[in-house]
């Protein structure tokens, strides 16, 4: 998956808001680019790997 503002593949997890359930139901999240912070939507495994990526490095650093 590619930012389509500045083709970045680097995403981080976005703030979960009460408009995104529809997009929810049709399993995609909320994501955001890590360098021009626009917000799209990513499939749920590749958002589960994100959530993972981001707890693992939490359990590192503590």
């Amino acid at each position: 998956m590619t930012c389509v503002k500045c083709s970045s593949s680097s995403f981080r997890l976005s703030r979960f808001r009460w408009n995104d359930l529809e997009r929810l139901a049709l399993l995609q999240y909320p994501v955001r680019c890590r360098n021009c912070q626009s917000r799209t939507f990513a499939g749920l495994p590749l958002a589960l790997a994100l959530y993972q990526a981001r707890r693992a490095k939490r359990v590192k650093v503590s």
